[in-house]
């Protein structure tokens, strides 16, 4: 395109010498030929392209330099013409903003001049080619301070704008053809900044990139937290109160560096798997712990804590991937945060306990399979089955928790209550599915899986409830039991899904049960305290068995069909406990006498239709009875 450009130039130049002589000529003879005219105006026009192509051979020879990767462009990667017009708008949006914008103007009106072609930068992200020239073609002095820039300007603007130049620069990264002047600035992504700042102004651009995985592992490792592993007690301030505030950052490098990560799993995996470098000698638990013993050291731990608490949900895939479904890569790391988190307990930073909560919800499955006591002895977490491990039918855990990690990992949200109120959701949830699951397995098979998934979940429930008492304390984990239990007296019927009120309260009554049969040291205290505030004893050992019981009838576990009064009209199934309380208390109340008596004479036909079906009534008795086992309660009392 030069050469052309040159001989049209020469030819241009030739053909108006020509016009001129002969026209002269012709003049001198009286003669006057319209058709010299023409060939005026094609010089012209031949003169008027040469500037244009001049100048797209140097956008071209510019685009094609490659410092950062030398020969590693492929040839003819430009095409012409179809994107040379959108390559020249980003050469021209670079001109403005790094020769004019940011170089002649300042305050008010700067911001106010960046915000008024910040739509074209938006445009950039739809062509990642174009958007890749615009940062080429920007002076690296612009394109390394550009977060800083933008807020210094006071503008309200400011964090817009720079989510916009950082969804552009994230386009330019997922260019599924790399323009070559590109390649350095990607390079210099993905390697130590010379300084802080520059370091806290590429990763703020990258914050809103969504850049590919492998781009925010090595960018984040690069720019901060291989050295952040290496010496983590140290001041990672890189930015002013001012402008991280302005467009909503963290100050903290370390902060903005887990920022990047979070939201991508496969970026989080990565980036801790290789963190620090070969040189460090550190598992992954290990550098996990250290983010959150930074996080309680450091004066900016919120924000630590909250983007290493997203960052873990990210890893472990806790919003993609099902509770029980989990792939092998998000297991084996959600089981390496659970070990880390679990060793800080109670004590692990606050605005880590939410995330934590999540990610117990999502791995409940892993969490009730290690909360069991069967097989304990000497058991160790890890991904693999342990020896003569008897597996539940529905309970499909990605790896395997001993007690110890479960307990731990249980202290670090139990003492929020809104974080164990939607954990008891999910437990709930979980009850009610193994339930109903193994039931009718050994409706069909004959087998006592039933009684199995009863003795997991009682050990969940009271290793939950042992993990609350130590947090809490004695009175208000039980107040907030009770509590809960006064609060949602509902009907627990299965032949729906049921809403999270029911839910929780299933989860509630199994706490309940565990706590007045199982948990001796605490049980009689928790009867006392339900007296005092309900007016009455509650007797969860009978509530459980008759719940048992219902689950077990609706499975199609063999026995005679239940007398009438025992039905319900609303389902047309076996009425559950909590029905005919409910029925008791209301006819009490019409009848002048005390519900307890109503209720006994209602439940004296469900104890006899269960005496008659002597299989169903000894199954529900003896899962009632497994979930708080003598075994259960000397191995809880190891944790105490």
């Amino acid at each position: 395109m030069g050469r052309l450009a040159g001989v049209l130039a020469t030819g241009s130049d030739r053909l108006a010498a020509f016009h001129q002589e002969v026209g002269r000529r012709l003049r001198e003879h009286g003669i006057h030929v319209p058709a010299l005219r023409e060939i005026a105006d094609i010089a012209g026009w031949g003169r008027g392209q040469v500037p244009m192509l001049r100048e797209r051979a140097r956008l071209i020879r510019a685009l094609n330099a490659d410092p950062g990767l030398g020969t590693s462009a492929a040839p003819g990667m430009l095409r012409l013409p179809d994107r040379l017009a959108d390559y020249e708008r980003a050469q021209s949006l670079a001109r403005m903003y790094g020769q004019d914008i940011f170089v002649n103007f300042s305050g008010e009106f700067q911001g106010k001049l960046i915000h008024a072609h910040i739509k074209e930068i938006e445009r950039l992200a739809e062509n990642p080619h174009a958007a890749a020239a615009f940062f080429a073609l920007l002076p690296p002095k612009i394109r390394d301070n550009l977060p800083t820039l933008i807020a210094s300007t006071g503008s309200p603007t400011a964090k817009e704008d720079v989510a916009a130049f950082g969804k552009a620069l994230g386009a330019a990264l997922r260019a599924p053809v790399l323009v070559p002047a590109f390649g350095k600035v990607r390079s210099d992504l993905l390697r130590p900044a010379p300084n802080r700042p520059v370091a806290w102004n590429r990763l703020a651009l990258l914050r809103h990139a969504d850049a590919p995985s492998d781009v925010r592992s090595a960018a984040a490792r690069a720019l901060v937290l291989d050295d952040f592993v290496r010496t983590p007690y140290q001041e990672w301030r890189a930015a002013g109160t001012g402008e991280a505030k302005a467009l909503g950052l963290p100050a903290d490098l370390v902060s903005l560096g887990l920022e990047v990560l979070a939201g991508d799993g496969a970026a989080a995996r990565d980036a801790f798997s290789r963190v620090g470098g070969d040189d460090v000698r550190l598992t992954q638990v290990d550098k996990m712990r250290r983010f959150l013993a930074y996080a309680r050291w450091s004066g900016h731990g919120d924000d630590i804590a909250d983007a290493f608490g997203r960052v873990i949900e990210a890893g472990a895939e806790v919003h993609t991937e099902k509770p029980g479904r989990h792939s092998p890569p998000a297991a084996a790391f959600a089981l390496d945060a659970i070990k880390a988190a679990g060793s800080f307990g109670d004590a692990i930073p606050e605005r880590a306990r939410d995330s934590m909560a999540t990610l117990a919800k999502s791995y409940i499955h892993e969490l009730a399979s290690g909360a069991r006591f069967d097989k304990a002895i000497d058991r160790t977490s890890g991904m693999s089955v342990p020896d003569d491990w008897t597996h539940i039918p529905g309970v499909t855990p990605s790896f395997y928790l001993s007690p110890g990690d479960t307990y731990r990992f249980l202290q670090t949200f139990v003492g929020d209550n809104g974080l164990a109120d939607d954990f008891d959701i999910a437990a709930g949830r979980f009850r009610n599915e193994i339930l109903i699951t193994t039931a009718k397995s050994d409706a069909r098979r004959g087998t006592h899986h039933f009684e199995d998934a009863a003795a997991m979940l009682g050990d969940l429930a009271g290793l939950q409830f042992k993990a609350t008492l130590d947090v809490r304390g004695e009175q208000d984990a039980t107040g907030d039991l009770v509590r809960d239990l006064t609060k949602n007296s509902v009907s627990l019927g299965i032949d729906q899904i049921p809403v999270a009120g029911a839910l929780k309260a299933a989860w509630d009554v199994t706490k309940a049960y565990i706590v007045s049969s199982g948990l001796d040291a605490w049980g009689e205290s928790f009867k006392t305290h339900v007296e005092r505030v309900t007016g009455a004893r509650a007797d969860f050992v009978k509530r459980q068995k008759y719940d048992l019981a219902q689950i077990l009838h609706r499975a199609g576990f063999p026995s005679s069909e239940p007398p009438p009064e025992l039905i319900s009209k609303t389902t047309g199934e076996l009425k559950t406990y909590d029905e005919l309380l409910q029925e008791a208390k209301r006819e009490a109340k019409d009848g002048g006498r005390p519900w307890e008596q109503v209720l006994k004479e209602k439940l004296t036909p469900y104890e006899r239709w269960l005496d008659g079906n002597h299989e169903l009534d000894k199954k529900s008795e003896y899962s009632s009875r497994m979930q708080s086992s003598e075994y259960a309660k000397e191995q809880i009392g190891i944790w105490d």
